[in-house]
Formats: structure tokens, sequence, C-alpha cells
């Protein structure tokens, strides 16, 4: 390297480790940029509130399906005990722990739930039920769905066709007959 002087000479192999760095680092391992809101801030923005224990998860390239059995509703509804929300694979995707519980704040996506850590869902502490009771109220436990009540069903009792108009009509006809007569009698005597 003709040319060059000694001390630049010396910071080239560092300055191409640098830019070998920066092209070599892949975009999911930057930090999430977002700022993560308070339990009070989250709690008015979610869709959906609650408090589960991490079951699970399938993860693909974009996105994370995780599996949280639901203990405590504080906003909006659940389909079932076990809800499946989504989070992206990103730097401000959920990385929950199995078998830890975490309060979950979440919005109602096109395919169902969907939060991350911009949302505010956070583990479980003393400190983050008593905030998002102070926002929310108590909540409630979880409580499956009341069963549709079953289609009526009819049962014919007689096998005979239904009685004709006159044959329904004759007892009350005869009644108004009884009643007129005992009227004009009565009438008459006075």
């Amino acid at each position: 390297m003709t040319g060059v002087s000694h001390p630049i000479r010396r910071l080239l192999p560092a300055l191409l480790l640098a830019c070998a760095g920066l092209v070599l680092v892949p975009p999911a391992a930057q930090a999430c940029t977002c700022q993560v809101p308070s339990v009070a801030q989250a709690s008015r923005e979610a869709d959906v509130v609650f408090t589960g224990v991490m079951l699970g998860e399938q993860r693909d390239r974009q996105e994370a399906d995780l599996a949280v059995g639901v203990d405590r509703i504080y906003r909006g509804e659940v389909g079932s005990d076990t809800v499946d929300v989504a989070s992206p694979t990103d730097s401000c995707g959920l990385k929950l722990v199995d078998d830890q519980t975490y309060l979950v704040f979440a919005v109602d996506g096109p395919n169902g739930l969907v939060s991350e850590e911009c949302y505010g869902t956070v583990r479980a502490s003393k400190n983050a039920v008593q905030a998002v009771e102070k926002a929310l109220g108590p909540g409630e436990p979880y409580q499956p769905p009341a069963p549709e009540p079953a289609e009526p069903t009819y049962t014919r009792v007689l096998d005979t066709e239904p009685p004709d108009l006159t044959r329904v009509a004759a007892p009350g006809a005869a009644m108004a007959i009884v009643g007129l007569l005992g009227w004009f009698v009565v009438r008459r005597r006075t």
C-alpha cells in the first residue's frame, strides 16, 4: 500500500471489520425501538387484557403463535381457556418463557389476538397486576361460555287430525246462547 500513511494503515483493518459487522448483523438482532407503555396506558389502549400462563409456541420466519392459558380477564373477551396470541418474530416480538404467568395486552387482529413488547405485555408481577386492577378493576376469572340451549323438538301427541272449527266452537256458542236466554228470563221478571 503505497501512498497510505502509517496511522491509516493500522486503522484500515479495524474499519473493514466494523463495516463488515454492520452488514452481517441481521435486523432481528437490533433492539426494539418502541417506547413500552406503562401498565395504565397499555390498559387503556388494549382490546383484551388478561393474565395467563405461557404454555408453548410455534414460530415461523415472520410470526410466533403463542399459546397462553387464561387465568383472569380484565378487559375484552376470550373464546376459550387457552388462547393463541400472534406476535412478530422481530426485535419487538414477545419472548415469553413457558410456565411463567404474564399480563397480556393484546389487540384484535384480522386472524385473532396480536401482541408485542410495544403493547405492554409483561410478567405478571404483583406491582403490574395491582396497576392493571387500579386501571380496569379486579377482573373476573375465566368462565367457559354457557352452552347454547338445545333446539326444541316437537312430538305430535295424537295421531288424529285436529278437530274442525265447528267442533271447537260449539261449546262456546252453547254457553253464549244459555247466557242470553238467562238474561232474557231475568229481564222479563223485572
